[in-house]
C-alpha cells in the first residue's frame, strides 16, 4: 500500500462526507428560484479548494453565475502548466415521482451515489479535489502547475464562459486544459475520448394561410400547414438515413484507419447497443458500422415538430402554421456556422411551395474537438488511468458535446484531455442519476497518479 493509498483510505469517510454535502446543494442553472443555491455551491467549491491548498482561490463574477478560480504553480517553470475544468451547476431533477429516493439527498444503494449531479458533474469534478488534496498532503507538492476553474452555467449557456475565458487570458494561460466533465467508454474500461462532436441547432416555422380554416367548408383547396411540413422534413434524409442537405458531408475529415482498427479491443456489442436503448432496430446501417455512426460522422435530428389542435378530441381545421426544431452533431472539420448556411438553404430551396418559411432562431452551439492522440497530456492520462484501474486504457470518440473544448481551443489556443469517470448508463440529466462508488474510488486513484507523476515533465 503506497503513502497515497494509506492517506485515502484515513480520509475517505471525511471525503465521502464532504461530496454528500456537495450533492446536497441543489444548483440548478435553469431555474432562477434556485439563484442562493448557485450561489452556496460556488461557494462551497470556493471554500473546498482552499481547505486541500489551492492558492489565491476566489469567486469570479460574470453577469451570470460566478466561477471558481484556484491555483497552485509551485511545481516550477519546466513543469507543464495544466488548467482543470468543472461545473458545479446541476439540471433540473423533475419528474420527482420517477426518482427512487429524493434527488437531493444523496442515497447509496448497489454500489452507487444517487443523486442529481451525482455523475454531471460534481462526482467527477470531486475525484479531481480528493486527488489534488491527497498528493499535495503526502508530498507537499504536484507534478503540474495547476489552474482550476468551476463554472455554473454549463446546464445554461456557454457564453458568459466564452467571454469570461477572452478576458482572463493571461491568467488562465496553460499548456493543456484536463476536463472533469466526461465518460468512460464502459464500465471497468479505462478508456480517453479523444474527440467530441460539435453542435449546430435551429428553430423554423411554415405558414400556408392567415388563419386556421374549417377543413369541411375549405377542406381539398387549403394549404395545410401540416402536410407541407412533413414534405419538407421528409427532404432531410435520404431512403438510406444519409442527410440530404447539399454540402452537409464536404468538410467531413476521413477517419485514419489506424483508429478504427484499434476499436475492435472495445468489445462493442451492436445487439446490446440496441437492447441499451430498447430500440427495435438500429439505423443508418450500410456505409459505416454503428460506431463510426455515433463517433465519427455527423447527423441531423429533428427534436420537435408542432402545429394545429393538440388537445383531446378532435378538432376539424386546417391548420395554418407548423413549427419544428433541428439540431447537427458535427464532426471534424465541420464548422457551425457553415452548416447552419446550408441547413437553411436546403429548407428554403425544398420548401412547398404553398408555405412561407420562416427562421425562428439559430444556434451555433459548439464547433468539434480532437485531441492528437500523441500528446504528452494524452500519455499521462493513459499512465494514471493504467494505474488507477490496474489495466490498459483504451481510446475511443465520443458522440456528445462539451462546450468548453471548443472554447478553450479557440480563446486559449490549447487542445483538451476528456478524463472523466462517469459512465453513459448513469443517467445524466434523468431521473435516479448515479455515480459508481467504484469509479470515484478508481477515478480518484487515477488522478492522484496523475497530478503526483513525472510523466508530464
Amino acid at each position: 500500500m503506497t503513502r497515497y493509498d494509506e492517506y485515502l483510505a484515513a480520509a475517505a469517510e471525511r471525503q465521502r462526507t464532504d461530496l454528500f454535502e456537495y450533492l446536497r446543494i441543489a444548483s440548478i442553472s435553469t431555474l432562477p428560484e434556485h439563484g442562493p443555491d448557485i450561489r452556496r455551491a460556488a461557494e462551497w467549491v470556493a471554500a473546498h479548494a482552499e481547505r486541500i491548498g489551492l492558492r489565491n482561490v476566489r469567486l469570479m463574477e460574470t453577469p451570470g453565475n460566478p466561477i471558481v478560480y484556484g491555483e497552485w504553480l509551485d511545481a516550477g517553470p519546466d513543469a507543464p502548466t495544466l488548467l482543470l475544468y468543472g461545473h458545479y451547476d446541476v439540471q433540473p431533477a423533475e419528474p420527482l415521482d420517477l426518482w427512487d429516493t429524493p434527488p437531493f439527498e444523496p442515497t447509496v444503494r448497489d454500489g452507487r451515489i444517487y443523486a442529481r449531479g451525482s455523475t454531471d458533474n460534481k462526482g467527477p469534478l470531486f475525484t479531481y479535489l480528493a486527488a489534488l488534496e491527497t498528493v499535495l498532503a503526502v508530498d507537499g507538492r504536484l507534478s503540474y502547475n495547476v489552474k482550476l476553474i468551476v463554472e455554473g452555467e454549463e446546464e445554461l449557456r456557454a457564453d458568459h464562459l466564452e467571454a469570461f475565458l477572452e478576458q482572463n487570458r493571461e491568467l488562465l494561460a496553460c499548456d493543456a486544459c484536463v476536463i472533469s466533465d466526461s465518460a468512460l467508454y464502459a464500465r471497468d474500461v479505462p478508456s480517453i475520448a479523444l474527440s467530441l462532436r460539435g453542435m449546430a441547432a435551429l428553430e423554423f416555422r411554415l405558414e400556408t394561410a392567415d388563419a386556421d380554416l374549417h377543413s369541411g367548408m375549405y377542406g381539398g383547396v387549403a394549404p395545410n400547414a401540416l402536410h407541407a411540413m412533413a414534405r419538407l422534413i421528409a427532404t432531410l434524409h435520404d431512403d438510406d438515413g444519409r442527410v440530404a442537405v447539399e454540402g452537409f458531408y464536404d468538410a467531413v475529415r476521413p477517419l485514419p484507419p489506424e483508429e478504427t482498427a484499434s476499436w475492435e479491443s472495445l468489445g462493442f456489442d451492436e445487439e446490446a447497443l440496441r437492447a441499451e436503448i430498447g430500440a427495435r432496430r438500429l439505423i443508418g446501417g450500410g456505409e459505416h458500422d454503428p460506431l463510426v455512426r455515433m463517433w465519427a460522422r455527423p447527423t441531423l435530428d429533428v427534436h420537435g415538430m408542432w402545429g394545429g389542435f393538440q388537445g383531446d378530441g378532435i378538432k376539424t381545421v386546417i391548420p395554418r402554421e407548423a413549427h419544428a426544431k433541428l439540431s447537427c452533431r458535427l464532426v471534424a472539420d465541420q464548422q457551425p456556422e457553415p452548416v447552419l448556411e446550408a441547413l437553411q438553404a436546403h429548407l428554403r430551396r425544398h420548401c412547398p411551395p404553398e408555405a412561407e418559411l420562416t427562421i425562428v432562431w439559430t444556434l451555433p452551439g459548439a464547433a468539434p474537438m480532437t485531441m492528437p492522440r500523441d500528446a504528452p497530456i494524452v500519455e499521462a492520462g493513459l499512465a494514471a488511468l493504467g494505474t488507477g484501474y490496474g489495466r490498459e486504457a483504451v481510446f475511443f470518440r465520443s458522440g456528445w458535446s462539451v462546450p468548453v473544448a471548443a472554447l478553450v481551443k479557440e480563446r486559449l489556443g490549447v487542445d483538451s484531455l476528456l478524463l472523466g469517470f462517469g459512465l453513459p448508463t448513469d443517467g445524466a440529466h434523468a431521473p435516479n442519476e448515479h455515480f459508481d462508488i467504484a469509479n470515484f474510488e478508481r477515478g480518484t486513484r487515477t488522478m492522484v497518479a496523475f497530478f503526483s507523476s513525472p510523466n508530464g515533465r
